[in-house]
């Protein structure tokens, strides 16, 4: 567990920005996104390939290409490729839409639901366990100011997430982490 001091250390670093970036928070969001990267990354999963497995995992009726790529955030010439690669991973599989023939469904596999669920459980362990540096009594605060800051940006965006996008495992919500400092 970190000291205070290691914690401070660590804090300091971060609020030293590039130039350019003044007050920004956007070194915060690239270390953060940066440590859950690597995280997925022990799992084979490169990041889009990833959200797109988490995405179908957790949103199983909003299934198509075209519904998948939005969510993620990834253009939709990449998704063809990107299910492709699911694929050929055994972790989905694209059918033909029942009612329209144009169109394709994405399911994942057995193999896909087991990778996704071990993989998002790992990321809740580790988040929880980075959570232990924080006082129980602040995460409410803390979680009520990003959502407000999430929900100003998307705001300045013109926009709202995307179905599913809001939430990436919004199913395990219910069993993340309420409080920091874990009982040893």
């Amino acid at each position: 567990m970190k000291t205070k001091k290691s914690t401070e250390e660590a804090a300091a670093a971060v609020s030293s920005p590039a130039p350019g970036l003044g007050e920004s928070l956007l070194p915060f969001l690239q270390r953060i996104v940066h440590a859950y990267a690597w995280r997925i990354l022990h799992w084979g999963l490169p990041l889009e390939k990833a959200y797109a497995l988490f995405h179908l995992h957790t949103h199983p009726d909003a299934a198509g290409p075209a519904q998948v790529a939005e969510a993620c955030c990834i253009p939709r010439q990449t998704m063809t490729a990107l299910l492709d690669s699911l694929e050929k991973d055994g972790l989905a599989v694209r059918t033909p839409h029942p009612t329209d023939r144009r169109k394709k469904v994405v399911k994942v596999t057995p193999k896909g639901a087991r990778t996704a669920e071990a993989a998002i459980r790992d990321l809740l362990d580790i988040e929880k366990a980075a959570m232990n540096v924080i006082e129980p009594e602040l995460l409410p605060k803390i979680r009520s100011l990003l959502e407000a800051y999430t929900d100003e940006l998307e705001g300045l965006n013109g926009r709202n997430p995307p179905t599913g996008g809001a939430a990436l495992v919004p199913s395990y919500h219910s069993q993340a982490p309420a409080t920091g400092k874990a009982s040893r």
